[in-house]
């Protein structure tokens, strides 16, 4: 009995991860609604996944990113709660 709730509940865990990376990665199409209109969109071209102990300030100093074009690329983004594993946008274009 311990063994089956085991795997359900692997199951369910690796069910929630896989929707939960489909859902980031569709949100990497971000809408500039505010100021540009809606007809405008950003493709993120080039990601990468948070690690333990980085900052918005590290990531943009190692990806060689300006803080405009970091801002631009994740407007989203809450440098205070960034957690490991959250995809950040290094590089893209407007559609």
């Amino acid at each position: 009995m311990a063994k089956t709730s085991y795997k359900l509940i692997m199951l369910f865990s690796f069910v929630l991860l896989f929707l939960l990376s489909v859902n980031i990665a569709e949100s990497r199409i971000v809408s500039f609604a505010a100021g540009l209109g809606s007809n405008y969109a950003m493709i993120c071209s080039k990601i990468y996944g948070a690690n333990i102990g980085d900052t918005c300030f590290s990531i943009m100093q190692q990806f060689s990113v300006t803080p405009e074009a970091f801002t631009t690329f994740n407007p989203n983004l809450n440098c205070d709660k960034m957690f490991v594993g959250e995809w950040i946008c290094l590089d893209g274009s407007s559609s």
